[in-house]
């Protein structure tokens, strides 16, 4: 059977769910036969205002080494699992830059893991990314997946 899905984006972020994340993007890939693009964002803002407003060369620098250290792992284990991926490093705010990855590799699923928040944080942390991510993504499925 040859399907009609090519390409695969794994939002990738190193935490345990985007882990799980990474595992099922592998078991989809080789079901359907489909590329498989990882992309990591550096969200700019974010980090500027977890540094107090002031975000320098130096950290900077280190940010991008430490986002490209954590995509080529990640590639990696997608390699360990024989899937061949690519690796993308995008800056700027989460959700857009994953749009734009969508748009630009032109995916037909996008795979993200999923924490679910408990306590102040469900009230305080805002709308999750894959609720606005379902909102915003036009031709795509999107694939939440979330620990056991």
């Amino acid at each position: 059977m040859h399907s009609s899905i090519h390409r695969i984006l794994l939002v990738y972020d190193a935490t345990d769910e985007s882990h799980a994340a990474l595992l099922r993007c592998s078991q989809l890939s080789v079901e359907l036969s489909a590329q498989v693009d990882v992309v990591l964002v550096v969200d700019l803002v974010s980090s500027t205002a977890r540094s107090a407003g002031t975000l320098n060369d130096l950290v900077y620098s280190h940010l991008e080494e430490a986002a490209r250290h954590t995509l080529w792992a990640a590639v990696d284990q997608l390699a360990d699992k024989g899937v061949t991926a690519q690796g993308h490093l995008t800056f700027g705010r989460t959700v857009d830059a994953i749009l734009r990855q969508v748009a630009v590799l032109n995916s037909h699923i996008v795979v993200v893991g999923h924490r679910t928040r408990k306590g102040l944080s469900r009230w305080l942390g805002g709308r999750p990314m894959h609720l606005v991510l379902a909102k915003r993504l036009r031709e795509s499925t999107l694939v939440t997946v979330t620990l056991p």
